[in-house]
């Protein structure tokens, strides 16, 4: 503002004066911006609603606002973000943009001169750099505004637009694999990366076993993480894989679960679990009890199917009973894949041997015989022999069972026996052997002068006295004074029968 004074001369008609001062006090009209310079930012726009944000929503990238411009002396000049909105007095045709900073266009739409309302807004195209590791903190992109009228008075002020980063959200994932097999995937499928894409080298940036998401994690990568069904392996680029111990489950229930960090271009990171529920692979087995061998066709030769040959004879040594296959196939059930079966300790039994192949057939050769304690006359009983064997499925989960082998005893068979003489004057003695037509069978006791399979003793018949030994030898001496010999004189005969009792090695008679 500024003051004139002017002196000045009041006459009248005789000539008498008077004088005074006149004073002009001059304002000028200052150039002033309203709705600028708010409190907090004239705009807000969010990274998490770009394309490849959180949250994609285009039409909240663009924003838009309004400032007054007011200069009573008539505007000059007015710039937004470089923009001429008025210069030299005259408008600017609309709309008019410019690139503003951290990738944006801010664009002035129109200008109103009766209002002095200028319209504008900025767009957001694509993320920019954030303070690092700083969650979803905000920048600031600032659009001076600068107005003059003509008579050169100014006025200035800022558009403040804030930028919101976006986050990386990392969801827990959850998947589930059988008992010794292997799952894959990758952990990023449901997670929201944010627009700032990922770290640098992948997303992933740690890895360890264990359901605590407190902290975040780092490193672990690429390397087996060990749980406590199986383990994890993590790369950076989200890829999983999973594989679950065999046999390692007992029941429902078991769950393997590792925490992983998620990582964005500036720092953000978000922390969450992958969970894998291991099942119960269930694999079974029953024992096998089909084959059935037989004593009496043990023979002193390898032949036939034969895996050994016998170390005794059988009472049908021509039999081929000694030997017999069978198959496990069937037997075992809740498996995954081909199964391999393979024997458990030797091949080679108490009374044979057995050979399992991986695919389950096997095939037993008796080679001695079997005894059972006590010793009892039980004729052809049946005793077994007893292999476990391992059943592993394509996973390596394994099941332990038995192959049973069914025995059926060999019994001896005493064959009467007929011995003749002819006595005449002197005492009548015959000599034999009971055993010469008797099948002793597999279980057969060994003979000796004094030992056999026979029940020794002396016995007295009508004509005579039999002695039996008890390795079947015997002598009948014909009692020529006892007088039922006597009878007999003169062409008469007679017959002793005596009875005798063949006992094998276990018992049987």
């Amino acid at each position: 503002s500024g003051t004139e004074k002017f002196t000045y001369t009041l006459t009248d008609a005789d000539g008498d004066t008077s004088t005074a001062t006149l004073e002009l006090n001059i304002h000028n009209s200052p150039v002033t911006l309203n709705g600028l310079d708010v409190k907090g930012g004239e705009l807000t726009v969010y990274e998490k609603n770009l394309t490849y944000g959180s949250e994609p929503d285009a039409p909240a990238l663009t924003q838009t606002g309004t400032f007054t411009v007011s200069a009573p002396d008539g505007l000059q000049t007015l710039t937004v973000g470089g923009i001429a909105v008025v210069s030299g007095g005259v408008i600017a045709g609309f709309p008019q943009s410019t690139s503003a900073d951290h990738g944006a266009v801010f664009t002035v739409t129109g200008y109103n001169p009766a209002t002095g309302v200028v319209t504008y807004s900025y767009t957001l195209n694509y993320a920019d750099t954030h303070p690092n590791a700083d969650g979803a903190n905000k920048i600031s992109d600032t659009i001076n505004v600068v107005a003059t009228d003509k008579d050169g008075s100014t006025a200035s002020g800022q558009i403040n637009v804030n930028i919101v980063d976006d986050t990386p959200t990392a969801h827990a994932d959850k998947v589930s694999v059988g008992e010794g097999g292997t799952v894959t995937g990758n952990v990023l499928w449901n997670d929201v990366g944010g627009a700032d894409g990922p770290a640098a080298g992948g997303g992933v940036v740690g890895v360890r076993f264990g359901s605590d998401t407190s902290t975040p994690v780092s490193g672990g990568l690429n390397t087996q993480i060990n749980g406590t069904y199986g383990y994890l392996t993590l790369d950076a680029a989200g890829n999983a894989v999973y594989h679950s111990n065999p046999n390692a489950v007992s029941g429902p229930g078991a769950t393997d679960t590792f925490t992983y960090t998620l990582r964005d271009a500036d720092g953000d990171e978000s922390t969450t679990t992958v969970t894998i529920d291991v099942t119960n692979s269930c694999i079974k087995a029953v024992g096998d009890s089909e084959v059935t061998v037989f004593e009496k066709a043990l023979d002193l030769t390898k032949d036939g199917q034969d895996l050994a040959a016998g170390t005794v004879t059988g009472s049908e040594p021509g039999n081929t009973g000694e030997t017999a296959s069978g198959t496990l196939v069937g037997t075992v059930t809740g498996a995954t894949g081909a199964i391999t079966y393979t024997l458990v300790g030797s091949a080679t039994g108490a009374y044979g041997q057995l050979l399992l192949n991986p695919n389950g057939t096997y095939t037993y050769t008796l080679t001695s015989p079997a005894s059972t304690t006590p010793h009892a006359n039980d004729g052809a009983n049946t005793v077994s022999e007893t292999f476990t064997y391992h059943a592993t499925d394509s996973l390596g989960n394994v099941v332990t069972s038995t192959i049973v082998v069914n025995i059926v005893d060999d019994v001896p068979k005493a064959v009467n026996d007929t011995n003749v003489g002819t006595a005449t004057t002197a005492n009548l003695t015959l000599e034999g052997n009971v055993l010469t037509n008797d099948v002793q069978g597999a279980d057969r006791v060994a003979t000796g002068p004094n030992s056999g399979p026979i029940t020794a003793g002396t016995f007295t018949g009508t004509y005579g006295t039999l002695v039996l030994n008890a390795n079947g030898t015997y002598t009948y001496t014909l009692n020529t004074s006892d007088a039922d010999f006597k009878a007999l004189q003169n062409g008469g005969s007679g017959t002793e029968k005596f009875t005798y009792t063949l006992t094998d090695a276990d018992g049987d008679t």
